[in-house]
């Protein structure tokens, strides 16, 4: 009696508690990104954003049971620009935003339950390094290397043979990526959802 009661606790307790999983993964992922450009001093300045997609590389290493560091490098496509007037009956002026990048990200993310599908947390900082010609002067808001900071939730689903773990994130840029003197600062901002493979 007593060895049945063992075993079916401990069948119920494996049901909910996430697998044992490897110290060190390795994957890549594939999703989508919408910019949400920020300018709060530019009022002759049209914004324009619009859907983007990104793919790339991870890894995953465990630190503790329900900590891990997910480093992520993506390459990036944005489709965003900023217009305004010209000066002295000049032709407007469109400048494209980041159209080709990497992300260079460095998250942690934490495991909220120990169920076999957990929701976690993520957060980190992200190297925002862009692909154009940095002194080409048709680009003054793509030539500038940004650093932003990660927010996001994600799902693991444990898969047979791999782990898939959708995710929603919101990247900060916290740096002024405009080089045009005529125009205050302008911040790029985007938010993903992005599909991981890993095992």
């Amino acid at each position: 009696m007593v060895l049945a009661i063992i075993f079916m606790v401990g069948k119920v307790a494996a049901q909910n508690d996430q697998p044992a999983q490897p110290r060190i993964m390795f994957g890549f992922n594939i999703g989508l990104n919408y910019t949400n450009l920020q300018s709060a001093h530019n009022s002759n300045v049209s914004l324009h954003n619009g859907p983007g997609f990104r793919l790339g590389l991870l890894g995953q290493s465990k630190i503790t049971e329900r900590l891990n560091f997910c480093p992520k490098t993506e390459l990036v496509f944005n489709e965003a620009s900023v217009s305004y007037p010209g000066f002295q009956n000049a032709a407007a002026k469109e400048s494209l935003v980041y159209p080709v990048n990497m992300d260079i990200m460095m998250h942690l993310n934490y495991t909220l339950s120990k169920r076999k599908n957990p929701l976690y947390i993520l957060a980190g900082p992200n190297l925002r390094v862009p692909f154009l010609d940095r002194k080409n002067p048709r680009y003054p808001y793509a030539n500038n290397p940004d650093l932003a900071i990660d927010l996001g939730i994600g799902l693991e689903q444990h898969l047979k043979y791999f782990i898939l773990a959708p995710e929603l994130r919101y990247s900060f840029g916290l740096l002024n990526i405009n080089k045009d003197p005529s125009l205050s600062k302008v911040y790029f901002h985007n938010i993903s959802l992005v599909l991981n493979f890993k095992g």
